[in-house]
């Protein structure tokens, strides 16, 4: 038995879209910045290419804070917190920690990467877990 009423799968797809926005908002304002700073220019100066690459720099530097220390400390990332979910160990109920969030979010971006199934997979899972989940035995809760 899970350690909490189960997460379902929409308010999931939410949270990560909430994690996905606030990721991709120094991204974009990277491009934005290059474009002002090199106007409409077809190839990007180094003031432009610079601002991209710090956009990005800046936008994977906010995906680890958000999705491994935040999401290891608290159980939470941004979207998480938002949506009222939070990731614990589905035997214990405790937190699972930065050390198996890192292996948590690895192997989501592997899975995700090679199958669409793993973000399908609550949908008909009877805990509910996506495949990244079940490789650490987390489950997602409200609450």
């Amino acid at each position: 038995m899970a350690p909490g009423r189960l997460a379902d799968w929409p308010i999931r797809v939410g949270a990560y879209l909430l994690d996905a926005l606030l990721t991709a908002i120094p991204s974009i304002a990277g491009v934005l910045i290059a474009l002002v700073i090199d106007g409409n220019k077809e190839d990007l100066g180094p003031g432009g290419g610079l601002a991209m690459v710090g956009g990005f720099l800046l936008a994977f530097a906010v995906w680890v804070w958000n999705r491994i220390v935040r999401q290891g400390r608290t159980g939470q990332s941004f979207g998480k917190k938002v949506t009222g979910l939070r990731i614990v160990d589905a035997r214990t109920g405790q937190l699972i920690g930065t050390g198996k969030t890192v292996g948590r979010e690895v192997c989501a971006q592997i899975f995700n990467q090679l199958c669409v199934l793993n973000v399908l997979w609550p949908l008909w899972d009877d805990k509910q877990q996506t495949w990244h989940d079940k490789v650490v035995d987390d489950v997602v809760i409200r609450g």
